[in-house]
C-alpha cells in the first residue's frame, strides 16, 4: 500500500505530472517518425547513405552550438516556453522534411530539429532537477522513463501503419499535432525562471574529465542507436511493420524494466552497481548484433539492448540531476552535458561517414559502453 501511495505522491506533484504527460506525448509524436526519418532520406528521397549520415552530423552540430543560447533563452523567457520553442522547432522541421521533395535543402531540417532538440533537453533537464525530490529522485526518474516509453510503446508500429498504408506526408501532420498537444499540460502552471552562467573553459576542468568522456561515449551510443539501428535492421528485413513492431517490443520490455529499476533505485551504491554491470551487459548486446540474419533474432537482441540500457539511464539520470543541483549552477551544467553528448553524435556520425560501415559503428559503442564498467 505504501509503494501505490509513493506512486499517488508522484503523479499529483503538479509540476512533474505535467513533465510526465507532455513528454508521454512528445515520444509518441517522435518515435511514430524519428525511427523511419533515416529511412525517409536513404529510400524514399534516394540519398546516398554518405548523405543521410552527412544530415545528422549537421543535425549534432547545431545541437551543440545551440545549448549555450538556449540556456539564455530559458533565463530570460521561461523553461515551459523553452519547451514550447522546441515544439515549434520539432514541427518545422517536419515540414522542412515533408517538402525535400520541392526544395532539397537537406541540410535545413537537419539544421532545425538540432536546435529543437538543444531547446526541449535544456529546458526539460533543468525544469526536472528543479522539482524533483532528492531522496526519491530514483522512483522519479523512473516514472519519467515509464511514461516515455508508454508514448514509444505505440508510437512506431502506429507510425509504421500510417507510413505502409497513408504514406509519409500524413504522418508528418499527425505528428505536428501531436507536438503542439504535448506542451499544452506545462501551461497548466506557472512559468519557471532559471538563471545560468556557462563558460566554456568549464568543459576542459580536469575534474570533469570522467564526466566528459561518460557524456561522448553516451552521445556516441545515441547517434548510433538513432541513425544505424533502423537502417541496419530495415536492410537486412525490408519492412516498415517489422522495425516498427521492433521498437514497440522493446518500449515495452523497457516499460517493466524500468518499473524494477525505479524500485531499486534507493541508495547511490545501489544504482552505480546496476549502471556498471548494465552497461556490460548492454554491450554485449552491439557485438551481438553483428551475428544476426532473423527477425526473431534482431527483435530478441533489440529488446535486449532497449532493456538492458534501462540499468544504465535510470540511475545515471538520477545521479545527473544530484550533480547539475550540487553544482549551483544547474542549467549550466546541463549545457555542459548537452554540449558533450552533441559531440558524441557528431564522432558517431563521422565514424560512420569515414568508414561507410553500419558495423563498425556498432563496434565502437559496444566497446565504449563496455568501458563504463571501469569508471
Amino acid at each position: 500500500m505504501l509503494r501505490h501511495q509513493h506512486l499517488i505522491k508522484y503523479l499529483f506533484n503538479r509540476e512533474l505530472s505535467e513533465m510526465y504527460i507532455s513528454i508521454g506525448i512528445k515520444n509518441l509524436a517522435l518515435s511514430m517518425a524519428g525511427i523511419f526519418v533515416p529511412l525517409y532520406l536513404y529510400l524514399d528521397m534516394g540519398y546516398p547513405l554518405s548523405k543521410v549520415f552527412l544530415f545528422y552530423m549537421i543535425y549534432s552540430l547545431a545541437m551543440m552550438v545551440t545549448c549555450p543560447f538556449a540556456a539564455k533563452f530559458i533565463s530570460k523567457h521561461g523553461v515551459k516556453h523553452g519547451i514550447l520553442t522546441s515544439m515549434f522547432g520539432f514541427i518545422m522541421q517536419i515540414i522542412l522534411l515533408s517538402t525535400l521533395s520541392f526544395h532539397n535543402l537537406f541540410f535545413l531540417p537537419a539544421l532545425v530539429g538540432g536546435m529543437a532538440n538543444s531547446f526541449y533537453w535544456i529546458s526539460f533537464h533543468t525544469d526536472f532537477a528543479k522539482f524533483s525530490d532528492k531522496k526519491k529522485r530514483g522512483q522519479e526518474v523512473s516514472l519519467w522513463f515509464i511514461t516515455a516509453f508508454l508514448g514509444i510503446l505505440l508510437g512506431p508500429i502506429l507510425g509504421s501503419i500510417i507510413i505502409t498504408y497513408l504514406g509519409f506526408v500524413t504522418l508528418f501532420i499527425i505528428v505536428s499535432l501531436l507536438l503542439l498537444l504535448s506542451a499544452v499540460p506545462l501551461f497548466m502552471s506557472s512559468e519557471v525562471h532559471t538563471k545560468t552562467t556557462f563558460l566554456f573553459k568549464d568543459i576542459f576542468k580536469k575534474s570533469r574529465l570522467k564526466e566528459t568522456y561518460v557524456y561522448i561515449v553516451m552521445g556516441f551510443r545515441v547517434i548510433i542507436a538513432q541513425v544505424a539501428l533502423p537502417i541496419f535492421i530495415f536492410l537486412m528485413l525490408d519492412k516498415y511493420l517489422s522495425l516498427g513492431a521492433i521498437a514497440s517490443f522493446a518500449a515495452l520490455g523497457s516499460i517493466i524494466i524500468g518499473y524494477f529499476v525505479g524500485k531499486l533505485s534507493n541508495n547511490e551504491r545501489r544504482e552505480k552497481t546496476m549502471l556498471r554491470y548494465g552497461s556490460l551487459f548492454h554491450s554485449v548486446g552491439w557485438f551481438a548484433l553483428l551475428f544476426l540474419k532473423t527477425f526473431v533474432q534482431l527483435a530478441f537482441i533489440n529488446i535486449y539492448l532497449a532493456m538492458s540500457y534501462i540499468f544504465v539511464d535510470i540511475p545515471h539520470h538520477t545521479a545527473v540531476y544530484g550533480k547539475a543541483k550540487k553544482s549551483g549552477n544547474t542549467t549550466g551544467y546541463f549545457v555542459y552535458r548537452e554540449m558533450m553528448i552533441a559531440f558524441g553524435r557528431f564522432l558517431g556520425v563521422l565514424v560512420l561517414l569515414v568508414t561507410g560501415s553500419l558495423v563498425v559503428g556498432f563496434i565502437i559503442g559496444g566497446v565504449g559502453m563496455a568501458t563504463w564498467f571501469f569508471i
